[in-house]
């Protein structure tokens, strides 16, 4: 909240752009034992306006729990950015690799609430280019996030399909020699709610704010975002 107050404080003074998308989300968990756990998360992100393609995006993340409400991951993210405008001339499409490692935190603060605590670092290689063609090497940088989300079962124990209502906010921080001016990255606000399906399948509809700086440092991105997730839950036979 913090973040979101001093985001509002200096809009006033920078050149914004607001944006209007929707992402679509497949999330399977796979449950390997009471240890370990694979997760595999595909978005696809795409301008409302124009229906023109922003953003495709794929996660991999391998868990491992080191106590009962505490676990740490190394995952390996690939990324393909398109344009930033819905509207722009270029065509331009550039490859990021990203390899991350987090830790999770969850403080169960009454019988259906539940505080989260995210810490993740991202090592990001990003294609270099000149903006009209891919040029050889990569470019890089570290980024640092921290996301509090607080889980709100609103079905009770013995319900077959449980609903869980959300809300999270995330910060991320540029890092490395290449960064000088732009170490805000981002600010993201998500408010959401999970409906199950079964025990398997849960569907998720978010609505998500996406406050982020552009490459020049008094431009920024103002984006008003849906987000649909579909959530596969799988246990290792």
């Amino acid at each position: 909240m913090l973040f979101s107050l001093l985001c509002l404080s200096v809009r006033a003074q920078k050149d914004v752009s607001h944006q209007s998308l929707y992402w679509l989300r497949y999330y399977n968990q796979l449950s390997i034992n009471k240890k370990w756990a694979l997760h595999n998360e595909i978005e696809n992100r795409r301008f409302l306006e124009n229906n023109r393609q922003h953003h495709f995006i794929a996660h991999t993340r391998l868990y491992y729990k080191i106590l009962r409400n505490t676990d740490v991951a190394l995952g390996l993210t690939y990324s393909r950015q398109s344009p930033q405008e819905a509207n722009a001339t270029l065509t331009l499409v550039v490859p990021e690799i990203r390899p991350n490692q987090e830790i999770n935190l969850n403080n169960v603060l009454a019988n259906r609430l539940t505080l989260q605590h995210r810490i993740r670092i991202d090592e990001r290689f990003i294609r270099k280019n000149n903006g009209n063609q891919l040029l050889d090497g990569y470019d890089f940088n570290f980024r640092f996030r921290y996301r509090l989300q607080a889980n709100y079962r609103l079905s009770s124990d013995s319900a077959n399909n449980k609903t869980t209502f959300k809300l999270s906010n995330e910060i991320m921080l540029n890092a490395g020699k290449n960064i000088v001016y732009n170490q805000f990255d981002q600010n993201r606000t998500y408010i959401g709610c999970e409906q199950e399906v079964n025990k398997k399948i849960s569907v998720e509809l978010g609505y998500l704010h996406w406050y982020q700086q552009r490459a020049k440092q008094n431009q920024f991105f103002d984006r008003d975002i849906v987000r649909l997730t579909v959530l596969h839950k799988l246990k290792w036979r």
